[in-house]
């Protein structure tokens, strides 16, 4: 039976959603609320899991084209470098685990998932995608359907509705009663990306690498078929000033350094 399906978010995990339910026949509107598609944001690590899922969705060539693989995964001590455990990944992990670990930036992996919709034929074609819909109002109709009213006053009705908007969903407050919002860790995330032709060749790097500390963490893999390489440094911090809600906020190499 073929459902019209409504998604709310058209980041990584909304058009994911979108893909899968259009491969399974189903019709998709996708509302996503900026005026333009796009995805902001650094590295992301694809375990075996999430590749799997993938390529069942007919992405392996593209993921292929724009990921990088790692060769293994060491685990080291923050203040010593003592190394403390490593995992091989390469062939020998994909014949374990029956699909690679792979490592990529987030907005090449949306564009991969974009670009696999707008030039779809057979059932991907089944997915329509919107912008400026940012949703205003949901409501149950007849216990039967579910309608969306977006703040341009555009409705939309289907059989469900998916909530992928994110960490600060307007959908998840709508359908659950006193949903908390989301509350600070304590913790400030540090982001870098380098091209690897800028560093010396000591610091150039083909694995993911973890640094563990007290209250702290490190982590560095490449992205982008190898050519960059993602630093992220976690610590305990207070965030910088500004919106909560704006993940990408100035900071300096001072906050860092007294963080860890």
């Amino acid at each position: 039976m073929s459902l019209q399906i409504l998604v709310a978010g058209a980041g990584i995990g909304g058009l994911a959603a979108a893909l899968a339910l259009a491969r399974k026949g189903h019709r998709v509107e996708v509302l996503e609320q900026a005026a333009a598609f796009g995805e902001v944001g650094a590295g992301i690590q694809l375990g075996p899991n999430v590749t799997r899922r993938l390529h069942a969705l007919g992405l392996a060539p593209g993921l292929a084209s724009i990921a990088a693989r790692p060769a293994m995964l060491c685990v080291r001590g923050a203040h010593d470098g003592r190394e403390l455990a490593r995992l091989p990944f390469g062939e020998a992990g994909e014949r374990r685990y029956g699909a690679p670990y792979l490592c990529v930036h987030r907005a090449d992996l949306h564009g991969l998932l974009l670009d696999t919709l707008r030039h779809a034929d057979g059932p991907a074609s089944a997915v329509t995608l919107n912008t400026n819909a940012r949703v205003r109002l949901v409501s149950l109709r007849g216990g039967e359907a579910v309608g969306v009213e977006s703040a341009d006053a555009r409705a939309w009705e289907g059989d469900a509705l998916v909530g992928a908007d994110g960490l600060w969903s307007r959908v998840r407050a709508e359908v659950v009663e006193d949903d908390p919002p989301p509350r600070s860790t304590g913790h400030t995330a540090w982001r870098a990306l380098v091209p690897q032709r800028d560093l010396p060749g000591r610091l150039r790097s083909d694995r993911v690498d973890v640094w563990l500390g007290a209250r702290l963490h490190a982590v560095a893999y490449p992205v982008r078929g190898g050519d960059w390489l993602n630093v992220v440094v976690l610590a305990e911090a207070p965030p910088p000033p500004g919106d909560a809600r704006d993940w990408d906020q100035a900071a300096s190499l001072a906050s860092l350094q007294q963080a860890t």
